[in-house]
């Protein structure tokens, strides 16, 4: 009996150690993940966890280049083969009575086997196919102009939420010094006479800062978890921002008006739907010519199809068709495609005009921005060399220089992506 005693309690004894191992290392395994990261590591992670955009974008460039390379397929001869297998029920042909005799003479046929070969090459068409594959260059040019526009968003998103983290972060640490000092404040009070209405005031002020807390962690939660999402990290994790160092590039207005223009996609879209235009005007006008082509082939009949007929030949030759008459639809079409035409023309020129616009506006907003970013870098720098640090007022006018420094950057990822095209 002694002994069944001492196995039962080893026995509870091993099982209350191992569900406290088993817990602890849960717990240990929910711990979760810290890690240091600075914004050009953001990217890094960022481009590798983009690759399906990238391959977006890469796609509609191949979808192009197949269309463009199928459409030069014209220029060469197509070649056409043909096979027939027929049996009739009844003889395929006429009895003739001549002189007290009859002879058969078949039209076709009862059992028929043939097999044909074509080879046909445009010559007139040869003037249409050039301008068809001017219109599908156009769109592959479109394509890839647009592709660089997909990647660019990635690596904007990636600093637009880094620096948002940043900033809440710091905003975090106002309001939690806020909060300790209510706290403070309202502990030193309990210890003394207070008038009713400067205690409920205290009360008031503390939600105040408490409900202020809740929102700031929330939305520091909300960032790290889109953050984590964007590098491809675990969700749960930890992260620990390294202050970026500000961004110094210099670039003349002149020389991003002409970068920009020379590498903006709405440019480049313009001016490819002005070839396609003029394309388009080009084959509205060659319908006028007639469409000619030349042929040759073989044909060979194992079970003539033709009994009076070789049993296999072969031709060349050509062919043409012309419509005559179509009661003025070519004269039409010849109308709209210029006018269409004279419409892309004054397109190209009215988005230049757009993007060189935007451009000086970029310059200037980016000028504006650096200049209130080095102001309040100066004001924090005085703040940390003060007797003020770390505190409230600190973190407060850091989170100021993050936002100037987020607004210079987006002012400057702005004229970059106009400069770029992207």
């Amino acid at each position: 009996m002694f002994g069944n005693t001492i196995a039962i309690r080893t026995l509870c004894y091993v099982t209350f150690v191992t569900l406290l191992l088993t817990i602890g290392a849960t717990a240990q395994d929910r711990t979760p993940e810290v890690r240091f990261i600075t914004l050009d590591d953001a990217r890094r992670n960022a481009n590798t966890a983009g690759a399906a955009t990238s391959n977006l974008a890469q796609l509609a460039v191949d979808a192009a280049k197949y269309h463009r390379q199928a459409a030069q397929a014209d220029y060469f001869p197509k070649l056409d083969a043909g096979f027939l297998n027929l049996h009739y029920n009844k003889f395929m042909g006429q009895t003739i009575q001549l002189f007290h005799r009859e002879a058969a003479v078949p039209l076709f046929g009862k059992n028929e086997t043939a097999f044909a070969f074509t080879v046909t090459q445009p010559v007139t068409q040869l003037l249409q196919v050039h301008q068809a594959v001017k219109v599908a260059r156009a769109d592959e040019q479109i394509a890839k102009a647009k592709g660089g526009q997909l990647a660019a968003q990635t690596a904007e998103n990636v600093e637009r939420v880094y620096f948002s983290l940043l900033i809440a972060q710091r905003h975090q640490t106002v309001v939690e010094k806020k909060v300790e000092a209510i706290n403070s404040t309202s502990q030193l009070a309990s210890t003394v006479a207070m008038a009713v209405g400067n205690v409920m005031e205290h009360e008031a002020a503390f939600l105040a800062a408490s409900k202020e807390l809740v929102a700031i962690e929330s939305e520091v939660s909300e960032l790290t978890e889109s953050l984590n999402a964007l590098m491809s990290f675990a969700p749960g994790t930890k992260l620990i921002l390294a202050v970026p160092e500000p961004t110094a590039e210099t670039i003349s207005l002149p020389q991003a008006r002409q970068q920009a223009v020379a590498n903006s996609a709405e440019v480049v879209e313009a001016e490819q739907t002005l070839v396609k235009a003029r394309a388009a005007s080009k084959l509205s006008k060659l319908e006028y010519i007639p469409a000619v082509a030349a042929m040759g082939g073989y044909l060979n009949q194992q079970q003539p199809v033709f009994p009076l007929l070789p049993t296999d030949s072969s031709f060349i030759g050509f062919t043409a068709t012309f419509d005559i008459f179509d009661f003025g639809k070519r004269e039409k079409t010849v109308s709209e495609r210029k006018a269409q035409v004279s419409m892309a023309e004054a397109n190209v020129a009215m988005v230049k005009q757009r993007v060189a616009a935007n451009v000086q506006k970029s310059f200037l907003d980016l000028q504006r921005s650096q200049k209130i970013r080095d102001l309040t870098r100066r004001l924090a720098a005085g703040y940390k060399e003060s007797a003020l640090e770390n505190t409230s007022v600190q973190a407060e006018t850091e989170a100021e220089m993050f936002q100037a420094e987020l607004d210079c950057r987006r002012a400057r990822t702005q004229l970059k992506r106009l400069i770029d095209g992207r």
